[in-house]
């Protein structure tokens, strides 16, 4: 038994269940006040102005009457904003340096506004506005006003309180369980209840936990929600926020985080969603279907991260560098360090330096590709095969969507259609390859997919290096009777674009050849081709809408001017290849111009694709079938599928990492012969399995 509790007991000659039920008090109190004050306004009288626009149009009845209360849209649901505008008077009427607080007709609207609410019981066809949204506002206008100057009656908090019961976090996972369980949390704080409020912790931290392939924090520490779906931002932010918020509601109390699930909460956070930040940038591929809304990209952190370093202090000094970099404080490579990560169970890498990130997501018979749903996401058909984020200042894609060609997401190869075809799954569906998987070391690595969708096949591959990464394609084949292409970017416009041949003219598109090591800049990003090449570069003014890829926005006509480039492989092509390597995070034309190519590219065809970086001394190679490559004077012969990466340490001890793509295989044979010496080491390596199956093995040797 708790020593307080026992000296409490002994001097005050209290019952037990009444100590008890002191500390439950105490406790309840505690976080009913930090919920409060997070909700309340910052600023006297700061909710005093937009509430006086509000009370100009309330009706005696407590509605607004350009509110469509009998509304059932899935998203941009209209009574919400009833609920919206209520907060907003709750915050004059509890604020007490306000003009509002306390006033007798004020609260008796707001009664008369939350018996209409509850009388209409207004409903979306979208669960998550019933179950999850609602609940929630109820919750938090009801907690505020046990702050005010009069108490509701009970008997209308009681129903409303009642109202609440909707949505089974028990039932649910990831970020929809923590988002349910809040408002099980704010329930029980107003009835008093310590089972519930210990039933509502339990389900907000139970998330807090590594998963295999179930929705949720995975082994490799991705995010998935929908099915085994890469959700890093979309569900992997309610998520952060949800824990975020209780965790600070609940600290210094019997309720508290523990050490373990902080740690994993703390990490995912740092070391991943953080670091798929370019300034206050996110990268498209971690939005899921979130990607067609408008500024979503930008995100604003400050919030989170202030609460995150109260929660997690050991780390206090990296948030506080992190909240500078990603709020713009501090240049977008302030306390960025070198960091690539392959994302076995995600289908996804990460690729960060301090002047640049080059991120990529690839799909799998064992993820889910982009999906589409609730109107939103619409012709997001091509963002799962391969596509690049490349970022060196942030903004490079902030709201371009709706004018993007979608079938020309940037790095990836599909068919050329005269117009955007929308998904025709929706919610997410497996992709339709095994092969998919990278290897790294957390500095460098390799990543490989075999692409199988909408009639194209290819072999890609992007080898990753501090200043360059390789981009290599090969086997590339077409059933559809359509051009079918390779997109090296399509971003803003911004500046000129310069050419190692002619000059690119504003608002025009280009075909142009390409020598070998001819090269491409625009925006702080150099395109170089260490092979003769034929491409087209175009900077045209693009239009479309945000109503073309998300219903829930209006179909007013956007435009702006588009920097894109891409290979054209011609219709039904027969084993066509590409290569161009990336140099981001140059200054200008001139330094690309200087750039000298350290690479070697040793094979790019259907069997493998294989590269040797000359500076850094390293292999990369993906092997599509069991087979050979000759790359720097040594042979590499493997028996499966794989993924490797050979690093020269000092002297002649080598590092050798591999990973199994099909994410099937127990054991890999391989075997290096030295072809001046003729020395070979046979290696064998064992598998991860499980939850592991697809991460990268390290073997050391001299070679």
């Amino acid at each position: 038994m708790n020593k307080v509790i026992i000296v409490l007991i002994f001097l005050t000659g209290m019952p037990f269940h009444a100590v008890l039920k002191a500390q439950h008090t105490k406790a309840f109190d505690i976080i009913m006040e930090r919920i409060h004050t997070d909700n309340a306004v910052r600023r006297a009288k700061q909710a005093d102005a937009p509430s006086i626009k509000l009370f100009e149009n309330w009706q005696d009845d407590g509605s607004w009457a350009d509110v469509k209360y009998g509304a059932t849209d899935i998203t941009k649901w209209q009574p919400t904003v009833h609920l919206e505008r209520l907060r907003t008077i709750v915050n004059a009427y509890t604020d007490k340096g306000g003009s509002f607080y306390g006033n007798p007709q004020i609260f008796a609207k707001i009664q008369q506004a939350l018996i209409f609410w509850f009388e209409q019981d207004p409903k979306s066809k979208n669960w998550w506005h019933n179950d999850i949204s609602v609940p929630q506002k109820l919750g938090e206008l009801l907690i505020s006003l046990r702050y005010g100057a009069e108490q509701l009656p009970k008997q209308l908090e009681n129903q409303l309180l009642e109202r609440m019961k909707r949505g089974s976090a028990e039932e649910k996972t990831g970020a929809n369980k923590t988002d349910i369980a809040t408002h099980y949390l704010y329930r029980a704080l107003l009835t008093s209840d310590p089972a519930l409020l210990q039933l509502a912790v339990d389900q907000l931290f139970e998330p807090i936990a590594l998963v295999d392939g179930a929705e949720g924090l995975q082994h490799d520490y991705s995010y998935l929600q929908h099915g085994p779906q890469l959700y890093i931002s979309g569900y992997g932010g309610v998520y952060l926020t949800s824990i975020i918020n209780v965790a600070k509601y609940v600290a210094d109390t019997d309720y508290a985080l523990n050490e373990e699930k902080l740690n994993l909460f703390s990490k995912f956070y740092r070391e991943v969603y953080l670091k798929t930040l370019r300034s206050k940038y996110i990268d498209f591929n971690v939005e899921g279907r979130g990607i067609s809304r408008k500024n979503i990209l930008r995100k604003n952190e400050v919030y989170r991260i202030g609460t995150a370093k109260l929660i997690d202090p050991k780390n206090e000094k990296e948030w506080d560098d992190l909240g500078l970099r990603v709020d713009s404080s501090r240049a977008p490579s302030y306390g960025v360090t070198p960091y690539h990560q392959h994302f076995w169970k995600g289908d996804y890498t990460l690729h960060v330096r301090p002047n640049y990130s080059f991120n990529v997501r690839i799909s799998s018979e064992r993820t889910n590709r982009s999906e589409s749903g609730n109107d939103e996401n619409l012709l997001g058909r091509y963002l799962s095969d391969g596509a690049t984020n490349i970022q060196v200042n942030g903004p490079e894609y902030f709201n371009i969507m709706p004018l993007w060609e979608w079938d020309k997401i940037p790095g990836t190869t599909s068919v050329n259609n005269e117009n955007d075809l929308p998904l025709d799954k929706f919610w997410g569906h497996p992709g339709d390859n095994t092969y998919a998987g990278g290897v790294s070391d957390q500095r460098y690595g390799v990543t490989a997919y075999q692409l199988t969708y909408d009639g194209v096949s290819a072999k890609k591959a992007w080898f990753f290096f501090d200043d360059e990464i390789v981009c290599l394609g090969a086997d590339i084949q077409s059933t559809s009777d359509k051009n079918v292409t390779t997109t090296l970017n399509q971003a803003w416009l911004q500046g000129d674009v310069s050419t190692s041949g002619p000059k690119v003219l504003a608002n025009d598109v280009e075909p142009l050849h390409f020598t070998r090591n001819g090269w491409l800049f625009h925006d702080g990003i150099g395109y170089l081709f260490p092979e003769e090449t034929d491409a087209y570069v175009s900077t045209q003014v693009q239009t479309g809408s945000w109503f073309a890829i998300n219903n829930s926005f209006g179909n007013e006509e956007q435009s702006g001017s588009v920097f894109k480039s891409w290979i054209d492989h011609g219709v039904q092509p027969k084993g066509a290849e590409y290569a161009y390597i990336v140099v981001p995070g140059v200054k200008n034309a001139s330094a690309i111009k200087r750039y000298t190519n350290p690479i070697e590219i040793a094979q790019n065809n259907k069997s493998a694709q294989a590269i040797f970086h000359q500076k850094l001394d390293i292999v990369q190679a993906a092997f599509y079938e069991a087979g050979s490559v000759h790359v720097n004077g040594i042979i590499i012969t493997v028996d499966k599928p794989v993924i490797l990466m050979l690093n020269a340490l000092k002297g002649r001890e080598k590092e050798l990492f591999v990973a199994d793509p099909l994410q099937k295989e127990a054991k890999i044979n391989l075997t290096l012969e030295d072809t001046t010496s003729g020395k070979k080491q046979h290696l064998l390596f064992d598998m991860p399995q499980g939850a592991y199956a697809g991460s990268s093995v390290l073997q050391k040797m001299t070679f």
